[in-house]
């Protein structure tokens, strides 16, 4: 017993069984923005190095940005891999005394109030005060656990009362549901839409001794005009001049193609 206990304290400290599908969504998924974005091959390679590997980090910002659903989904597991992680380090004191309840309550309420109050700058207070009750909820079983000293233990003990045991085992269904297949759907159908992970602009883009009004997907700033990919063209391109486009759409998504 002492082994599973053990055990499943380690897995708490990597984040839980969601650790490793938050690796493949953070290193992944960007790659595969840009390569059905841009049109695979050699254009997605071109895009990445003009991007830079400082820069890649980029394409997640843009596909969360740009999707309130995968940054809601996004922000819930990795609100509860950071508890998970920090309850595992002896960030939550056993015991039922009024302090440690105190503390308790206060470390749980942290992560999801910052979580909750970006949804809000980024998309509106709905989204803000869903993702903050929803990270709040799915840790409860969390500290119950961590406070009983039961994390671990798979029997049902009798010291905890049944509605406990309920809410333990919903928590560690929604949140494996979350990180397992939700997270990795919403960030593959992100991935996929055909929608630009940056800003779309109209540039002036010189050729030779011809100058063309194209249409960019800016990768980086380079001194008063852009490095893009030129959607004209389809090559990376240095363009001054820019105008923002409103409409982020550059090709069908893959489940319409």
């Amino acid at each position: 017993m002492w082994l599973v206990v053990e055990q499943a304290k380690n897995d708490d400290r990597r984040g839980g069984p969601g650790h490793t599908v938050v690796l493949a969504v953070v290193l992944v998924f960007p790659i595969l923005k840009v390569a059905w974005t841009v049109g695979g091959g050699d254009a997605a390679w071109d895009v990445l190095v003009a991007l830079e590997p400082k820069n890649w980090l980029d394409v997640l910002m843009g596909m969360v940005r740009n999707s309130a659903e995968l940054a809601f989904v996004l922000a819930l597991v990795t609100s509860r891999m950071t508890f998970l992680a920090m309850a595992a380090r002896g960030g939550l004191p056993p015991g039922a005394g009024r302090r440690t309840l105190a503390i308790a309550t206060a470390m749980s309420l942290i992560s999801p109030l910052a979580f909750g109050l970006l949804m809000t700058v980024f998309f509106d207070w709905r989204w803000g005060l869903a993702t903050a009750l929803a990270a709040w909820l799915l840790r409860q079983g969390v500290v119950i656990e961590y406070r009983t000293g039961h994390r671990g233990h798979r029997e049902r003990s009798e010291s905890l009362a049944p509605w406990q045991h309920r809410l333990i085992s919903a928590e560690r269904t929604a949140a494996t549901l979350l990180a397992v297949v939700v997270l990795p759907v919403a960030a593959f159908t992100v991935a996929l839409d055909g929608r630009s992970w940056s800003s779309l602009v109209k540039c002036e883009v010189q050729f030779g001794t011809t100058q063309q009004s194209n249409t960019l997907i800016e990768l980086t700033r380079l001194g008063n005009g852009i490095v893009g990919w030129d959607l004209d063209r389809a090559e990376v391109a240095n363009a001054q001049g820019c105008e923002k486009v409103d409409d982020l759409v550059v090709r069908e998504p893959w489940w319409r193609s």
